[in-house]
This record gives C-alpha cells, structure tokens and sequence, in this order.
C-alpha cells in the first residue's frame, strides 16, 4: 500500500515539474500584456497573444484558487472548525 501512496506521490511531483512555476506564467502574461499595450502587432498576432494571455491568466488564477485551498486545509482545525479566512482574523484585531 505505501508503494502505491509513494507512486501517486512521484507522479503529481513529475506533473508539478512539468508545469511552469506560478511566476513565470505571470511573467510570460505580463509580457504578452505589454506587447498587446504597445500595439505594435498586427491584428492576427494581437488576436493570438490576446488568447494566449487569457489562457495564462485563467490558468494562474486556477493555481490561485489551488493554492488557497491547500492553505485553508492547512489552518483547519484539528477538531474540523472552519478556516477563518485571513481577511476576517486581521479585523477581529
């Protein structure tokens, strides 16, 4: 049983491995976004890094979301209470 745990383990860090990190997509969408910005690009190219930009930013904001979930995993009780959201915790101070 612990094989298949270390095997599952394996395959989600070689596919982690295979994705790009969180900051390049942003770098690579901050890139596409000042190309489209100068508007140098010809209409197709615009159109191109234009889909390429919204297909980045759903993606990183996919990883966003991931990530948030993992966190509010993380700080969960142990007794099963409800994460208080960040937000919330710095009011209550």
């Amino acid at each position: 049983m612990a094989r298949a745990s270390e095997k599952t383990a394996k395959a989600e860090q070689d596919e982690a491995a295979a994705e790009p990190a969180y900051d390049a997509l942003v770098a690579r969408l901050e890139k596409v976004v000042e190309a489209l910005e100068a508007g140098d690009l010809p209409l197709e190219a615009s159109v191109e890094r234009f889909a390429e930009g919204v297909q980045l930013a759903r993606e990183a904001s996919r990883r966003l979301d991931e990530a948030e979930r993992r966190v509010e995993l993380l700080v969960k009780g142990a007794d099963g209470e409800e994460a208080v959201p960040l937000d919330e915790e710095r009011a209550e101070r």
